[in-house]
């Protein structure tokens, strides 16, 4: 599940493309193609608040930045987190974005502590 927080500068079809890059690059990444989850938070300037250079960033980011959370299963292999990173970064600069506006972080949960509907646990994930 992803979750994308921006500033609230961003129409409907901005959000489309992100929404299709992201989901481009978890597909290249060897997530199943159903595994869409994703929910866009904007915020206006006093609600969303970065330093521009940290930690050590060539240039200042912009007002396109985006600060991705994905939450995946517990024990995910980091070469599989570092894979969708690579991922995230290549889709979303074919979809405009550059590489010094795009924050990932990772949150890990136990597929046991969540349902994805109608009171059913999901099944492991099998990667392509």
């Amino acid at each position: 599940m992803f979750t994308v927080t921006m500033k609230s500068n961003r129409s409907t079809n901005e959000k489309d493309r992100l929404s299709r890059a992201i989901h481009a690059a978890s597909i290249a990444a060897g997530y199943p193609e159903d595994d869409l989850f994703q929910r866009f938070l904007s915020l206006g300037p006093s609600d969303f608040r970065v330093d521009l250079y940290y930690p050590a960033l060539p240039k200042p980011r912009t007002d396109q930045m985006l600060m991705i959370e994905v939450l995946v299963s517990s024990g995910t292999d980091t070469n599989r987190k570092k894979g969708l990173v690579a991922a995230l970064v290549e889709k979303l600069g074919e979809a405009g974005i550059d590489p010094n506006d795009i924050m990932v972080f990772f949150l890990e949960t136990d597929r046991a502590s969540g349902s994805f509907g109608g009171g059913q646990f999901a099944p492991p994930v099998a990667f392509a």
